[in-house]
């Protein structure tokens, strides 16, 4: 099988990336395995983690090099590669032609909206939670907050791949669409005075979460249905974001089931 090596100079695509970690390198291999340019492996005895991957790449016709940890780390900007790095082509995000598509096909939508939130670790762990909750779609703006970058998809565990994500040019705009398409829109906010255990949640519907420190701005805010809250019963103020979503994910998934 042949097999891609990234981009040539001066055709103008975007210079291929490094992911690393077992389970954001597995599913690459799950999700984008044509995507998948080499694949570079710590020398030594593999676990079954790592063989599984290698042997994956091999029957895939991608070509395998062991090499250094120093190497790896190198290659990761020394992040937590886990023995394994592959080189792969850049992920696409989709657009909002392609919600627009997803709201059109299906009339039961659950998705997450991020707006604004900055710390790659934060996006990372949404990412997953969101898998996890069975969410449909992640919205994001394409001017603000952070991207999914190497380090997202270490932290996102694989999520990453299999979570769509969508960036958009305008949030509040795209909020406008999809309320005007009939997805109930679901902002998380600490002031608010109802609890996200006491909403009645539609079975098309969207969680609306705000960057750090910041929250939900004010243009956002007006495009929310409903706001909720999650009720916090100890001597702390707040929750991690990610540790927030992850909570209002779940409880609206069994609200809409």
């Amino acid at each position: 099988m042949n097999r891609r090596h990234g981009s040539e100079p001066g055709t103008g695509e975007a210079k291929p990336e490094y992911l690393y970690g077992l389970h954001a390198v597995a599913s690459v291999f799950k999700f984008r395995p044509d995507h998948v340019l080499d694949l570079q492996v710590k020398a030594g005895k593999y676990s079954p983690a790592v063989a599984a991957i290698v042997a994956e790449a091999r029957g895939l016709g991608v070509a395998v090099t062991e090499t250094s940890s120093a190497q790896l780390r190198r290659l990761t900007d020394d992040g937590v590669h886990q023995g394994v790095v592959v080189r792969v082509e850049r992920r696409r995000d989709l657009d909002e032609k392609a919600l627009e598509q997803r709201l059109a096909d299906h009339e039961r939508n659950f998705l997450l909206v991020l707006d604004g939130v900055d710390d790659p670790r934060n996006l990372g762990a949404c990412l997953r939670v969101a898998d996890g909750a069975g969410v449909d779609g992640v919205i994001m703006a394409r001017s603000r907050g952070a991207s999914v970058t190497p380090l997202v998809a270490k932290v996102a565990s694989g999520a990453a791949e299999s979570v769509p994500c969508y960036r958009v040019a305008n949030l509040a705009r795209t909020l406008r669409f999809i309320g005007e398409a009939g997805v109930q829109i679901i902002g998380a906010a600490d002031e608010s005075a109802t609890s996200v255990y006491d909403i009645e949640v539609d079975s098309n519907t969207a969680l609306v979460i705000g960057g750090e420190g910041a929250g939900l701005r004010q243009l956002t805010r007006k495009h929310c249905d409903l706001m909720a809250k999650i009720p916090m019963h100890g001597t702390v103020e707040s929750l991690n974001l990610a540790v927030a979503a992850g909570i209002m994910l779940y409880q609206i998934q069994i609200k809409r089931t």
